[in-house]
């Protein structure tokens, strides 16, 4: 199994045609049969289901598929940086960001660096920590913008200041009108919408609390949180930044009290990424992300 294999496989099972799939590889259809055919033999099954109008992926082609696709990109992402090595400060950088890191990306640093180096381009993936943390292992980000808690082991990190979380509440709560902070007791009897980043810290701390939290629906971005509390429907869990970033007037947003409910955002690469001159350019640029002493 080759790359050149790999790439003609994913034309075909994205375009549903051998026809199609030879056009777009601007190659001949029958070397392109014979290379599907030479991959399905190594392998041992059948990756396609042969139709009168055309083909269908199997149960084993749909597996395949994922894997060719991060191996054609870590192949593409591989030759790009070698090149770009020889070239100092050019190319692509492969950024991954969280929903909450609009508060420290971009910044005017990183807009005055990127004018002086236009031959720089960024190609910015969206997801939770979780999702970018296995991009960055597998050398698919160059930079990923992550939320703590997460395993640092194995990254270089750089440490935005931490922020307290709070509690964005429907304005109809009126008793909390004159209040600036609020203990989890104040949320026992309340809707809670929750960003599931915080499960395991939640989960511990209204144990300790000794009740059971209402929870009226939990999800992967703190954005979504916010909107159900704009809409009135509960009081959403979420990072300082992001209840303020998306505030509409229409809530109320409070302290929690407990110091522990403390999140940062992370700068994070890998030792390999951070050697070459455009990952390390395009770290500097965020002086007020520190490393821990």
């Amino acid at each position: 199994m080759n790359l050149k294999q790999l790439r003609y496989f994913l034309a075909v099972a994205e375009e549903g045609q051998m026809t199609a799939a030879a056009k777009r590889l601007h190659v001949a259809q029958p070397p392109l049969s014979y290379q599907i055919k030479q991959l399905e033999l190594e392998l041992g099954v059948s990756l396609f289901k042969r139709l009168p109008q055309g083909v269908t992926v199997t149960a084993a082609g749909e597996l395949l598929v994922g894997y060719a696709q991060q191996l054609t990109q870590l192949s593409a992402t591989a030759e790009n940086k070698v090149r770009a090595l020889g070239r100092g400060i050019t190319g692509t950088l492969n950024l991954g960001t969280v929903s909450s890191s609009g508060g420290v990306m971009p910044n005017s640093n990183l807009l005055t660096w990127l004018e002086a180096h236009q031959d720089v381009q960024l190609e910015v993936s969206e997801g939770n920590t979780f999702e970018l943390l296995d991009d960055l292992h597998k050398r698919l980000l160059d930079v990923a913008i992550l939320r703590t808690p997460f395993n640092q082991q194995h990254l270089v990190c750089r440490y935005f200041a931490p922020e307290r979380m709070v509690a964005v509440l429907p304005k109809r709560y009126t008793q909390f009108t004159r209040r600036r902070q609020l203990r989890l007791a104040d949320l026992a009897e309340l809707p809670l919408i929750k960003y599931r980043r915080f499960n395991e810290l939640f989960h511990v701390a209204f144990l300790e609390q000794d009740f059971e939290p209402q929870y009226v629906m939990t999800c992967d971005d703190a954005r979504t949180a916010m909107h159900w509390a704009d809409l009135q429907i509960g009081v959403a869990l979420v990072p300082r930044s992001i209840a303020e970033t998306y505030d509409t007037g229409q809530v109320l947003i409070r302290s929690l009290a407990d110091r522990r409910f403390e999140t940062q955002l992370v700068l994070a690469t890998t030792p390999e990424s951070l050697a070459t001159p455009l990952v390390a350019g395009f770290m500097d640029q965020f002086p007020q992300a520190r490393a821990l002493d």
